[in-house]
């Protein structure tokens, strides 16, 4: 067709087809009113009845009470816009008469603004039911869509005139002078978002009703809304533009006294349209309601409804029915799947601290936690490298983020009910009493920083606190390793357990580099599996020292009972042969070769301020977390 309007494929809402049906096809023919929609949008939302019309059995004219009443909601409602007149026609005439052509171009001449005037006719359907492409059925009736339009077209802003009537005298002359508007059916549809709004309810077990309406964004053009409340009063507000379906709509979700976000959808074109926006919300509203924001991995499984922790965990959120806490439980019951007999659940309650949560530290953590463990306070005051990448649990993504935070993410994808507590500093930088109060909450201290001094701390407070810790130790070139354990009263503190270190020249090898800029540990070269060797001994020494004394079931519960009783807190280990003084031990037993290990018994001194005899000890809270400063 030459030089028609930039309109697509006409839509009408289900709402303005049932006002349609009740003041028009209901009844005899020749009854109308007048048509709306959004302003510059190819739809129809609205229909206004006609009933003050002059009509006859084979005629219908428009009156001014109708021209009245839509300019009333057009100034009620600016965004919405006069699209043009529908009315019903006797018989099977489903098509504009020769009067309906002239009063079509009629409404074109006294509305110059309007790119196109919609002209429907309603009819009973008869004996076909095969429709056309500008059709739609109503019941026992029908509506043919047809629009007039101009070769050409200017668009201006709408302010309706009055439809005038037209005379017989007056509908010959036009015939005679206007050739320049077009008539054609127009291929008309129902509105896809009615559709799909229905389909929502449907879907999502709601019987509340929708709502379609036109609103504006930040100025902008007026969109049309849907609206659709689901079980809970979970609303979802849909903003659409002409494109749709083939566009996503903006998704505006709001909870019963809560706030309004806007979700992003999946929008694939591969999905029929009319299952298109289903699917999409499917994405994020998951089950029966009634609704709740909550959080779970891929915005699948619900394991919280805290978005703190969900975003430590790098959960996306989602809307749910279920309750996030069962799941957890359940997650968290099976983690003893597995270790009946070995382990106890009493793990569960008990609490972790760790100091440094690098190679030794962030394994430690996670393997505690997959058997179980239930708290964890972490203390680390760096962020995550790329050389951190092949000795840790981390990953690319956890790069620039502080250790404590990326581990806490691991840690809750393993368990979503672990509690966290979080310190991305180093020990000097706690106020003593802080300190002091971390260490007095923890069931077990474990002890892995790079820093001798914090290990001393750490030393100083666990034994002074009365609480088992662990210290966990790489040699050179993870060559060899230590795990040293202190139960207060029990075993030597670490600091005598260590104190050869100070004495025997032959040991030089055990040691490693320290950074006196820093007073931190060089960074050696060593391989994970060597480091992982050791830490895993470490987390088998944990678990026993967590169980408590009512976990005789437990068989891990009673492993380092006979080290204990012969004093014996201090385990070597060797990665490679002929490591150390091992040859000189184990002398030419066959079967020999790496993986050595060896328990010594330390001494405890007399005068150690930690665990000497009780006039030598030195309460922790008197001795400085750092050195003085001079300024």
């Amino acid at each position: 067709m030459p030089n028609s309007p930039q309109v697509s494929n006409l839509q009408i809402s289900t709402l303005c087809l049932q006002k349609i049906n009740k003041y028009i096809a209901s009844h005899p023919p020749e009854r109308g009113g007048a048509l709306l929609g959004p302003v510059g949008q190819s739809i129809v939302t609205d229909m206004i009845p006609d009933s003050q019309a002059l009509t006859t059995g084979a005629s219908y004219h428009p009156s001014r009470e109708l021209t009245k009443e839509v300019q009333k909601v057009e100034m009620r409602e600016p965004l919405l816009e006069f699209k043009g007149v529908i009315h019903s026609h006797p018989g099977g005439l489903d098509h504009p008469s020769t009067t309906d052509e002239i009063a079509m171009e009629e409404g074109l001449d006294i509305n110059p603004h309007m790119p196109y005037f919609v002209a429907p006719i309603v009819t009973m359907q008869g004996n076909s039911n095969q429709l056309l492409t500008h059709e739609l059925r109503l019941g026992a009736a029908k509506i043919s869509f047809y629009i007039a339009y101009r070769s050409q077209i200017d668009r201006v802003t709408l302010k309706i005139q009055p439809v005038k009537e037209i005379s017989e005298e007056e509908v010959k002359k036009i015939l005679q002078t206007q050739s320049s508007v077009i008539n054609s059916p127009w291929e008309v549809a129902r509105l896809q978002l009615q559709k799909d709004l229905e389909s929502i309810c449907q879907a999502f077990g709601s019987n509340r009703d929708t709502e379609i309406f036109c609103t504006e964004i930040r100025e902008e053009s007026p969109i049309l809304a849907g609206r659709v409340i689901l079980n809970g009063d979970l609303e979802l507000l849909l903003l659409i533009n002409e494109s749709y379906p083939n566009t996503s709509p903006i998704v505006l979700v709001t909870l019963s006294e809560g706030q309004t976000e806007e979700v992003q959808i999946p929008w694939s074109l591969e999905i029929h349209e009319s299952k298109r926006l289903v699917i999409a919300l499917e994405s994020f509203i998951k089950g029966p309601g009634p609704y709740r924001k909550v959080y779970g991995p891929l915005g699948k499984l619900a394991l919280t409804a805290d978005p703190d922790r969900a975003g430590l965990a790098g959960w996306s959120g989602f809307y749910s029915g279920c309750d996030p806490k069962s799941a957890a439980i359940e997650m968290q019951k099976a983690l003893f799947a597995r270790s009946q007999g070995l382990l106890s659940s009493h793990i569960s309650g008990k609490r972790v601290l760790i100091a440094g949560t690098g190679s030794v530290g962030s394994y430690c953590a996670e393997q505690l936690t997959r058997n179980g463990v239930g708290a964890f306070t972490l203390i680390d005051p760096e962020n995550v490298e790329p050389e951190n990448l092949c000795r840790t649990t981390y990953e690319i993504k956890d790069l620039e983020r502080p250790k404590v935070e990326a581990l806490a993410g691991r840690l809750l994808n393993i368990n979503p009910l672990v509690e966290l507590t979080l310190h991305p500093k180093s020990l000097s930088d706690f106020e003593i009493p802080d300190f002091s109060a971390l260490v007095k909450q923890a069931d077990l201290v474990i002890a892995t920083t790079d820093d001798p001094k914090a290990q001393r701390i750490l030393n100083r407070f666990a034994y002074f606190h009365k609480k088992p810790a662990l210290f966990v130790g790489l040699y050179k070139v993870a060559e060899g390793g230590e795990v040293i354990f202190t139960i207060p009263e029990d075993t030597p503190c670490y600091f005598c357990a260590t104190k050869f270190r100070h004495q025997e020249e032959h040991m030089a090898q055990v040691s490693v580099d320290v950074d006196y800029g820093t007073g931190r540990l060089v960074s050696e070269v060593a391989l994970a599996a060597d480091i992982h060797h050791v830490t895993s001994i470490a987390v088998k020494m944990a678990l026993s020292l967590l169980l408590p004394e009512d976990a005789q079931q437990a068989k891990l519960k009673e492993f380092l009972n006979s080290q204990i009783d012969e004093g014996a807190n201090f385990l070597t280990l060797s990665m490679v042969p002929d490591y150390l003084f091992y040859p000189e031990v184990f002398g030419n037993t066959p079967g020999q070769y790496a993986y050595q290990s060896v328990w010594l018994k330390p001494e405890r001194r007399e005068e150690c301020p930690v665990c000497g005899s009780v006039e030598h000890r030195v309460d922790p809270h008197t001795t400085p977390l750092r050195n003085p400063r001079v300024s």
